[in-house]
């Protein structure tokens, strides 16, 4: 039977992902885990174990339809995972996306510094430009040449300012979340914590 796309949008809206919460109001992920032997990734600092990019990736799709602002609580039903792996895990977890955030406040930093060199080249073009109308050099050409560049500068300023910021703020609001999250431990055949 084929079916309109309204009624498949329609479906899809019926069988929304409710999301489940704990005691303290975080959101509840649950993660399988029957092989763990590339959990972590096989480099690392000095100080930290990291999770490998297939964990991390794994984490971060498991988080699709979770607002940024919402605390998680991550239950990993395993029967491989030891205690001992347990805590390096959680401090691997925690390691990656406290790291994150870090790298995310130096990019912000960053875009902001940008931003305001392309807002002082917009705001020098425009005064050359202004300069120009009242010169004996003055030709339309030339203006025009000067209002688009300035312009031109002038949007980057603001998209980097307002929408890359943005977008970045959510992004961390969603590591410190995740390094900051609750992470249990639970036996597959059993609903038993283990930590």
């Amino acid at each position: 039977m084929i079916r309109s796309l309204k009624e498949i949008r329609k479906a899809l809206r019926a069988s929304k992902k409710e999301h489940k919460y704990d005691e303290q109001g975080r959101v509840i992920i649950d993660l399988r885990v029957r092989d763990d032997s590339e959990f972590l990734s096989p480099y690392s600092t000095e100080n930290h174990s990291i999770i490998s990019e297939d964990v991390a990736e794994f984490i971060e799709y498991s988080m699709q339809g979770v607002p940024p602002e919402k605390s998680v609580h991550f239950r990993i039903h395993s029967d491989v995972i030891t205690p001992e792996e347990q805590t390096e895990y959680t401090d691997a977890i925690r390691s990656r996306y406290a790291d994150k955030y870090r790298d995310s406040c130096f990019e912000k930093k960053h875009l902001h510094k940008t931003a305001a060199v392309m807002t002082l080249i917009a705001v020098a073009a425009l005064a050359l430009m202004i300069q120009f109308e009242y010169s004996a050099l003055n030709t339309a050409v030339i203006s025009e040449i000067i209002d688009i560049f300035a312009w031109v500068f002038m949007w980057e300023a603001v998209d980097i300012a307002f929408l890359q910021c943005t977008m970045l703020r959510f992004k961390q609001q969603r590591y410190l979340h995740l390094a900051d999250s609750t992470i249990e431990y639970v036996p597959v055949n059993s609903g038993k914590k283990q930590k």
